[in-house]
């Protein structure tokens, strides 16, 4: 019979805030994928804008137009920055969950051992004992 691993509720603790960290990670790289796709479609957009400059109001509508678009691509870079700064820290909580959740793993595999060591031993004393009683009854 085994004894249980004392430490076996938080390692069930530390496997679940791993797999959250894991979600949380998934979550971030799937904003960094939209917001990448998000980009190039405005970028795509505003290189196929024309620019048809037939009179001085044309001309100012025009510039104003690629002022506030410049400002739109700016706002989105900064946007992408600190989407990638959330996805940079996702990573960095789900390496922190792994380390912990693996020493807990590592002494829970070596309790095991432990376990199954002093299984054999015990049943290998009974063996012996057996052995002898054997030996005993026959002499």
């Amino acid at each position: 019979m085994t004894k249980a691993f004392r430490l076996g509720g938080l390692l069930r603790y530390r496997r679940l805030q791993e797999d959250q960290a894991s979600a949380g990670l998934a979550r971030a790289n799937a904003t960094r994928r939209t917001h990448a796709q998000r980009m190039a479609a405005v970028r795509g957009e505003l290189s196929d804008s024309d620019a048809d400059v037939s009179s001085a109001t044309a001309l100012k509508a025009a510039a104003a137009s690629r002022a506030a678009s410049r400002s739109l691509l700016l706002e989105l870079q900064t946007l992408g920055a600190v989407i990638d700064a959330d996805a940079h820290c996702a990573q960095a909580a789900l390496v922190k969950a792994k380390m912990a959740a693996s020493a807990l793993e590592k002494l829970s595999e070596k309790h095991d051992k432990d376990c199954e060591d002093a299984a054999l031993v015990d049943e290998q004393k009974f063996l012996d004992e057996l052995a002898l009683t054997r030996r005993a009854g026959r002499a």
